[in-house]
């Protein structure tokens, strides 16, 4: 009898934790964050290959209204983004004169430009693909908005 009163407060009080986590309504699943629009990987350029295995920053271009701030990114060596490493580093803007070459050029007026650093060197021969993270949401991180390939 002990044990059937010891399963039966454990099964309660799971199903009292359960409720105490749930909201009011049925959300369902969890989307990609929304980037914003227009949004343009450009460093490294999208699909190269031969860049430098440490290339110490992305930079990205949106309009002059939307904004980066608070994301960052995740990198994977696989077109997965299981087992994605984030960077620790959030997004911060910068100036077109800070942008490395060679750089894609936005295909939309007036972009401002925002640089994620990366302290992560990837091994010769590796594609790396890229995903974007809002780290001010509960959204699930949006991509691979770019890949490109290493030395």
């Amino acid at each position: 009898m002990r044990r059937f009163l010891t399963s039966a407060s454990l099964v309660a009080t799971v199903l009292t934790l359960a409720a105490c986590n749930s909201s009011s309504s049925n959300s369902g699943p969890v989307g990609p964050c929304t980037l914003p629009s227009p949004f343009q990987v450009i460093y490294p350029i999208p699909s190269a290959t031969g860049v430098p295995d440490h290339p110490v920053q992305l930079v990205f271009a949106t309009s002059t209204s939307g904004s980066l701030s608070g994301w960052n990114a995740y990198l994977n060596n696989v077109n997965s983004l299981n087992g994605a490493g984030q960077t620790i580093a959030a997004a911060q803007q910068i100036t077109p004169a800070q942008v490395p070459a060679p750089a894609a050029t936005p295909t939309f007026a007036n972009p401002q430009y925002w640089s994620i650093s990366v302290a992560s060197t990837f091994a010769s021969g590796n594609t790396i693909w890229v995903w974007m993270n809002n780290l001010n949401s509960t959204c699930n991180p949006n991509g691979p908005v770019s890949s490109f390939t290493v030395q």
